[in-house]
């Protein structure tokens, strides 16, 4: 019988909607920065959206978007 706590599965289910909720922010700010805006599909994997947003802020200079 299965008790009132969240599952293996259900736990999944949240980390995937949470990794694809990164996807669109990226596709927007990415072009601001130079950078193909379909890289922001690599946001999917927690570790490459911490990787973009280190581009975005440290290497990549801003070129559009309001200032």
């Amino acid at each position: 019988m299965r008790s009132g706590g969240a599952t293996k599965g259900d736990s999944m289910i949240w980390l995937i909607l949470l990794s694809a909720a990164f996807i669109v922010p990226f596709w927007k700010l990415l072009p601001d920065y130079g950078i193909s805006n379909y890289w922001a599909l690599t946001a999917f994997f927690p570790i490459c959206a911490l990787v973009l947003l280190y581009i975005m802020a440290f290497g990549a200079e801003r070129k559009g978007g309001p200032q």
